[in-house]
C-alpha cells in the first residue's frame, strides 16, 4: 500500500508543494482524485488485513482447536449480528440469537456461517468511516479502545472527505490544499502501520 501511496503522491500532486497555497485548478481537481484514490487504498487494505486475520485464526484454530483473541472476537461479533454498537441491548442480542435459523450441531459448522458472513459483510463494506472500521477490525481481535483516539477520529474525518468529493459538487465540498491532503495521509499511514502491528499479534 505504501508504494502504491507514493505512487499517487507522484501523478496526483504537485512536485513542489506552494508556500502560499496557490493552485492551479487542475491541480486542486487532481489533489481531489488523489483523495479519493488514496481512500480506496485504505479500504482495500483494511478489507483485506481482516479477512486475512480472521482466515488465518480459523485455519489454526481447525488444527489445533486452541481458542485465540481473534476466534473469541469473530465469533462474539458474529453473535452480535455483526453490530458494533456500544449500546447494544440484551434484548437486541436475544432477538438476533432466536432469529437463527437453527442450532448448529458443531463449533466447526458455526464458525463456517460465521465465516460466510464475515465474507459477505467485507464484500458491501464501502468506507472507513468509524462504523465501517469496526464493522471490519472488531472480529479480527483488534481492541479499538487500545488505539489512538486522534488517529480514528482523523480515519473517520478522512472518509467523510472522500464522501464530499465523491457525491458533492466541487462549490460544495469547499477548499481543498494538496499539501493538507499530503501531510493528512502520512498521518494515516502512521496509524494504520500501528493497526497493521496489533492486528497480527492478535
Amino acid at each position: 500500500m505504501r508504494a502504491r501511496l507514493s505512487e499517487l503522491k507522484l501523478h496526483m500532486l504537485p512536485s513542489v508543494f506552494s508556500l502560499t497555497g496557490d493552485y492551479t485548478e487542475r491541480q486542486l481537481d487532481r489533489a481531489r482524485g488523489y483523495r479519493l484514490l488514496v481512500h480506496a487504498e485504505i479500504e482495500s487494505y483494511l478489507e483485506d488485513v481482516s479477512r486475512d486475520v480472521v482466515i488465518n485464526a480459523i485455519r489454526e484454530w481447525k488444527a489445533d482447536q486452541k481458542p485465540t483473541v481473534v476466534i473469541v472476537s469473530f465469533l462474539a461479533a458474529y453473535h452480535s449480528g455483526w453490530s458494533v454498537s456500544d449500546e447494544v441491548e440484551n434484548e437486541r442480542i436475544i432477538e438476533i440469537a432466536k432469529s437463527r435459523v437453527k442450532i448448529k450441531d458443531s463449533v466447526s459448522e458455526i464458525i463456517d456461517l460465521a465465516q460466510t458472513q464475515f465474507t459477505n459483510k467485507i464484500k458491501n463494506n464501502h468506507g472507513i468511516k468509524d462504523k465501517n472500521f469496526k464493522t471490519l477490525v472488531l472480529p479480527a481481535g483488534v481492541d479499538v479502545n487500545e488505539l489512538d483516539s486522534t488517529w480514528l477520529a482523523n480515519l473517520d474525518s478522512f472518509g467523510s472527505k472522500r464522501g464530499d468529493v465523491a457525491h458533492k459538487t466541487m462549490r460544495a465540498t469547499g477548499v481543498i490544499n494538496p499539501k493538507d491532503e499530503y501531510d493528512s495521509v502520512q498521518q494515516l499511514l502512521i496509524g494504520l502501520k500501528a493497526l497493521d502491528l496489533k492486528i497480527w499479534r492478535s
